[in-house]
């Protein structure tokens, strides 16, 4: 392996390491989830904001706590899928990216790209460090895997041109 090519890799290791702990975590949060199956969230958000003390008589907490109230198992399934559904695509990121194979770096330079518009306005509808933040590695992700295509050659692919010797 050239010097240039395993110089380049330590972010791209970060990357799959982000891509594998996010599956992990996705995956664990999506079966959490599922623990609020028919319970009352009315009375789970107001116990949540009791644990935070938080003022239960401000206007805006109030509204956010009727709000979760009207949460039911649909919902609840939903984000449970949705979760379930993120951690699976960024187990198949960070496996692509682990083999270095083509399709894994592009999966990755499609999936984490589309969150850029979506970072862009959070920003715009107000700013935070974490969010920035987010932004940033993920252009950096994009830019990366874009920039570095020689850490993803075609290695271990054989031609189906090739005959095999007499």
């Amino acid at each position: 392996m050239a010097d240039g090519v395993r110089n380049n890799e330590g972010f791209l290791k970060l990357i799959i390491v982000q891509k594998f702990s996010a599956a992990v975590i996705e995956v664990l949060l999506a079966v959490w989830v599922l623990r609020y199956l028919d319970t009352d969230m009315g009375t789970a958000t107001l116990q949540l904001a009791g644990y935070f003390n938080l003022d239960i008589e401000n206007s805006i907490v109030q509204f956010l706590l009727e709000e979760a109230g009207m949460i039911g198992n649909g919902t609840i399934i939903g984000i449970s899928i949705v979760l379930f559904l993120s951690g699976i695509i960024s187990l198949v990121e960070g496996y692509g990216l682990h083999k270095r194979s083509r399709w894994g770096e592009w999966f990755t330079v499609f999936s984490t790209g589309s969150f850029i518009p979506l970072e862009v306005y959070a920003i715009a509808v107000k700013v935070s460090f974490i969010k920035v933040l987010a932004l940033v590695f993920n252009c950096a992700v994009v830019y990366y895997l874009a920039r570095h295509k020689e850490l993803f050659d075609s290695k271990g692919r054989k031609s189906i041109h090739t005959t095999k010797p007499l």
